[in-house]
Parts: structure tokens; C-alpha cells; sequence
């Protein structure tokens, strides 16, 4: 859609761009604490992946209640732990990221489930941790080893996504004489 000779179309392009970040960054500031029904199908979730590894566990609203062999544990899922940012973040960078298509800006939407289900398995490694080894243990896996697998995680399906629609940058290979 972005041409240098149709400037009704670049407009057009920054003008839909604009909006949905807008949009995005709106939701931010609208859905302020509690950003439903994020962090209630992230709890589900990671309950069903701590059951489906033999974790006994429960959500209930935001919260994920797990048996452990001493004592039942609660985690607090907040915006933050569900991904909230880094979805904002994904989302807000794909949409400001210039001369790509629409098509192409849609494959990279069609990534947020990965993104999340990413989330999912840091959350449900660190109650495994906590299980295995100690609740300080889970603690610092979340606060330190959670938290770059997340980014790493982030920037791979970013890459991915650069990758599938073929506009990762290349450098082309000079034949030396």
C-alpha cells in the first residue's frame, strides 16, 4: 500500500497505522488494573498445562492455585506475568514498522497466539520449578530465566514473522576477484 507516488495511499497507510496503535495504547490506558479477561484465560490456561503434566491445579479469576507436596501455592497472575506488554509491545512495533502490507502485517498478528502460548510455558516452568525444587527457586526463575526466555521468545516469532513473508534484511554475497 506505501508508494512514494500516491500520497493519497501513504496517508492512508500512516492514517489506519496510526489508529491501531491508538487503539492498542487506548486499551492500555482504559483497561487500567485489570486488563480482563487477560489474566483470568492465562490462569485457565496454565492450569490446564500443569494438569496435563500431573501438577494438580486450579484457577480461579486471575489467580492459579497449585498442589504442591507441602502445601497448596497461590501465584497472582497480573497484567504484566500475562504478556500484556509484550503483546502491546509486538503489536505496537509491527504496526510502526513501515512498507509492509497489510497482508503481511496480518501473518504477524496471527503470531499473538504463539506469543501466548510462549507465556503459558514460562508461567507453568516456573510453577514447575517451585514444585520440583522450592517456591525462592520459583521465584527466581520467574524474576531472572522466565523473563529472558520471554524476550527471546518474542524476538524469535518476530524474526519468524520477518522471515515467512520474506522481508528479513539479506545481505548479498560480492564475489571477490
Amino acid at each position: 500500500m506505501y508508494t512514494k507516488n500516491h500520497k493519497m495511499g501513504h496517508t492512508l497507510d500512516i492514517g489506519i497505522r496510526a489508529g491501531l496503535i491508538l487503539a492498542c495504547i487506548a486499551y492500555l490506558i482504559l483497561g487500567y488494573p485489570a486488563y480482563q479477561p487477560l489474566p483470568q484465560v492465562t490462569a485457565q490456561a496454565d492450569a490446564w498445562l500443569l494438569n496435563a503434566v500431573g501438577i494438580h491445579a486450579v484457577s480461579y479469576g486471575r489467580f492459579l492455585v497449585a498442589s504442591f507436596p507441602a502445601a497448596d501455592c497461590i501465584y497472582e497472575l497480573s497484567y504484566e506475568c500475562c504478556g500484556l506488554i509484550l503483546f502491546s509491545i509486538y503489536f505496537i512495533v509491527v504496526f510502526l514498522v513501515p512498507n509492509f502490507s497489510y497482508k503481511h502485517r496480518f501473518i504477524a498478528v496471527l503470531f499473538l497466539p504463539l506469543i501466548f502460548l510462549g507465556n503459558i510455558v514460562r508461567i507453568g516452568l516456573g510453577v514447575m520449578v517451585g514444585y520440583h525444587i522450592s517456591i525462592d527457586a520459583s521465584i527466581f526463575f520467574h524474576d531472572t530465566f522466565g523473563q529472558i526466555l520471554i524476550f527471546i521468545w518474542i524476538i524469535v516469532c518476530f524474526l519468524a514473522w520477518l522471515k515467512i513473508t520474506k522481508n528479513f534484511p539479506s545481505e548479498k554475497k560480492e564475489v571477490m576477484k
